[in-house]
């Protein structure tokens, strides 16, 4: 499966996308920041995308520029009765952040979602701490439906 925009692909990330480059986003300060999943090895890496795509209720894409692997995109858990899906995205190559990746890709992977699972809602959780992406997200249409003490709950309606 591939999904392409503008400059960017996605496609299904696969146990030979597990490279110590991929690795080393985990080390970079401000990625680790905000996100939850960290891996230390290429083992525990490519278990972690195989769960993903043995799991139906995930889709773990990597984004892709000129063959280049500079992030990911989750979608976990996809909730077919409900219809919404979860997002999680990670920039992993520092040279692409605030340069409207996230904007790209959002769009085109819920373009997807509303298409073939029926999605009407993405929903994400994002620390108070990371303003940029907060801004962005409301930006791309998300809204604060949740607070809690470490951080907000944005959804955005696809319909």
């Amino acid at each position: 499966m591939q999904i392409k925009s503008k400059r960017f692909v996605l496609s299904l990330l696969t146990e030979a996308d597990a490279t110590y480059r991929y690795l080393s986003w985990f080390d970079d300060s401000k990625a680790k920041e905000f996100i939850s999943y960290k891996s230390s090895s290429l083992d525990e890496l490519k278990n972690y995308i195989k769960a993903k795509n043995n799991d139906p209720a995930a889709i773990l894409l990597g984004i892709f520029t000129d063959g280049e692997h500079i992030g990911n995109i989750k979608y976990e858990p996809i909730d077919l009765v409900n219809k919404t899906a979860t997002m999680g995205i990670l920039l992993g190559e520092a040279q692409w952040r605030g340069k409207g990746v996230a904007a790209e890709v959002i769009s085109i992977s819920a373009d997807y979602l509303a298409k073939h699972f029926h999605t009407e809602t993405i929903i994400l959780g994002v620390d108070k701490g990371n303003t940029p992406a907060i801004s962005a997200y409301k930006k791309l249409g998300f809204e604060i439906s949740e607070q809690t003490d470490h951080g907000l709950f944005m959804k955005k309606s696809l319909l």
